[in-house]
């Protein structure tokens, strides 16, 4: 499966983004497209801008931190559809 990501701008990060990406690099081969099975969306606060701007029918927001657990039950959760 491959794993997409997009971050949003940046203009009102509340967290380090950086963070979700690295625990996603343990764990799965990351693009840098929409040309991939699960998005995952990296917002940097509440407003989740990207979720207004992206059409992928499996879709993963992230808008303020969360654990590895937790972020790995949704990624596995959007690839089973």
């Amino acid at each position: 499966m491959k794993v997409g990501v997009k971050y949003c701008g940046g203009c009102n990060p509340e967290y380090r983004r950086e963070d979700v990406e690295d625990v996603l690099r343990k764990h799965f081969t990351i693009f840098y497209s929409e040309d991939a099975d699960v998005l995952v969306l990296i917002n940097g606060c509440k407003k989740a801008c990207l979720l207004e701007e992206v059409n992928h029918p499996k879709v993963v927001s992230v808008d303020s931190p969360v654990s590895e657990e937790e972020l790995l039950r949704r990624v596995l959760k959007a690839m089973r559809g």
